[in-house]
């Protein structure tokens, strides 16, 4: 079977969206086009919708050059918003392109797929028999199965590159449902047995398989994971001969393993957690094998039902684009993010400072005005006196506390739970969110402390330990405030400090 597959959760929409009317012919509705992208808190070089309500990515596919990126839109109702880029930077919002029955777009909007609302699944890119069985057509098509609220899992497709979406016309092809559950299909493809499986949340997590994407049989279930599923391949240490399988739920909670076409079987009992911040949610990834680099991309939803931060106009926005790792770390095997390295292609002004001992009542970042922007700091704690590095950002200060190796945050505020994911958490099985965020972070072998952060108007992204460490917050930045500085209260000897501000990727 020739075919690339490419998965991504849509976690509660798939595409749809939209303003004003266009006719049937038209691919998709446009976004208003109200926004000149410097509305205060939005973000410069994170992907946002034009205008309403965006959450978490969809499906993530790569075709012919083009990055093709849906996500949920729309608060009232859950559509999928559609976006493209030729770089994973700079992302051309087209708007919306699979509206569900229920949407509340004009009535001359045509509804394109099934399901009162598109709630999460993922996108694959097939051609051959598969997309023939599909489509009708042998074409190269990108197949998306989703959750369509009250009807079941549902296929929509696209086969002239994302222009125009189709509804499968035999849906749902599985889980028929009055509600919403069971839910968000994520689907991949297993080489060994040309089968493609779909991971499920279902009690955990079930797993299905199939030859043509239409006909699922089921193949097993762990009890493991909550909403949005996705599974990739990563090889352990960077070594292609130790390949292990990643299974991930909507709040980055994660098991490694191996899966043998039928049932994923982990090879460590603790489950971790890929990201410590607040606001990381249903991360998707690219299938390695349909980019031109064979790596593993994710991009996620950049907020946890927090509340936002004021946003007018617009609402939410998506994490930068990483690409995932593997690696023995304190005796487990932990899953890293590291932004992509084309961020580089964005930089426009660096500062960079040698080896120095910085004191109190300094700020070596004094001179520099920015909150878009990508730092690395590297300290040698060996010989410090100091107790605390504060990291100042605007009115917002991290804080490393260094006889504690622990980061810490201000207060935030904790998010509201349905009675069944509070019960989950009782039970250890969601990552709550804590009303005071302090977080593990010890200094590397050497003793030295390695902390990347990526600051954009209402974003903070913090990366340490090789990617091992991971903190993704949306916050309210102070919009008047480009002031940025480090602190400390005693002798710390600084071995290098890169800095890099980052030029807007909505600016012609």
């Amino acid at each position: 079977m020739k075919s690339t597959i490419l998965r991504t959760g849509l976690s509660a929409l798939t595409i749809a969206l939209l303003a004003g009317a266009t006719s049937a012919a038209e691919p998709h509705m446009p976004h208003r086009n109200n926004t000149d992208y410097t509305e205060d808190f939005r973000p410069q070089f994170h992907f946002s919708p034009k205008s309403e309500w965006m959450n978490d990515i969809n499906a993530l596919i790569y075709q012919d050059g083009v990055y093709h990126m849906i996500y949920q839109w729309g608060r009232a109702v859950r559509h999928g918003g559609y976006a493209t880029s030729t770089d994973l930077l700079h992302w051309d919002d087209k708007g919306v392109a699979l509206v569900p029955q229920g949407t509340f777009l004009p009535k001359g909007v045509p509804r394109n797929v099934s399901g009162q609302a598109v709630y999460s699944g993922s996108g694959v890119l097939v051609d051959g028999e598969v997309a023939k069985g599909i489509t009708g057509s042998t074409k190269p098509a990108m197949v998306t199965h989703y959750t369509g609220t009250k009807v079941g899992t549902c296929i929509a497709w696209s086969n002239d590159q994302g222009a125009t979406w189709h509804d499968y016309k035999n849906n749902p092809v599985a889980h028929p449902t009055k509600g919403a559950l069971p839910r968000d299909p994520c689907v991949f493809w297993y080489e060994p047995t040309k089968t493609w499986i779909l991971a499920l949340y279902e009690k955990g997590t079930t797993f299905y398989g199939s030859k043509d994407l239409i006909k699922w049989d089921k193949l097993s279930n762990i009890k493991f994971g909550f909403e949005c599923p996705d599974v990739f391949q990563l090889p352990l240490d960077g070594d292609p001969a130790k390949m292990k399988w990643v299974l991930q739920d909507a709040v980055g909670a994660y098991l490694v393993g191996q899966f043998n076409g039928k049932e994923f079987i982990k090879e460590q009992k603790e489950t971790l957690v890929m990201d410590k911040g607040p606001d990381f949610y249903a991360g998707q990834s690219f299938f390695p094998h349909n980019l031109p680099e064979k790596k593993v991309i994710q991009i996620a939803w950049n907020d946890h039902w927090n509340g936002g931060v004021g946003e007018k106009g617009w609402q939410r926005n998506a994490t930068f684009p990483v690409e995932l790792g593997l690696v023995t770390h304190d005796g487990k095997m932990q899953v890293t993010r590291t932004p992509i390295s084309a961020i580089s292609n964005l930089y426009q002004k660096t500062s960079a400072t040698e080896e120095k001992t910085l004191t109190p009542g300094e700020n070596i970042l004094a001179r520099i005005q920015s909150k878009a922007f990508d730092m690395t700091a590297v300290f040698d704690l060996t010989d410090t006196t100091a107790k605390t590095i504060q990291f100042k950002i605007a009115d917002r200060t991290m804080t490393y506390k260094i006889p504690e190796q622990v980061l810490v945050g201000k207060k935030m505020t904790k998010v509201k739970r349905t009675k069944e994911e509070m019960a989950r958490e009782k039970k250890g099985q969601w990552k709550h969110v804590p009303s005071k965020v302090d977080l593990k972070l010890k200094p590397d072998f050497n003793n030295q402390l390695t902390i990347r952060i990526l600051v954009d108007w209402s974003n903070i992204e913090i990366f340490a330990q090789g990617g091992v460490f991971s903190y993704s917050e949306n916050v309210a930045l102070d919009p008047k405030s480009s002031h940025v500085g480090i602190a400390v209260d005693g002798k710390v000897k600084l071995k290098s400090l890169e800095f890099h501000e980052i030029k807007s990727i909505w600016k012609k």
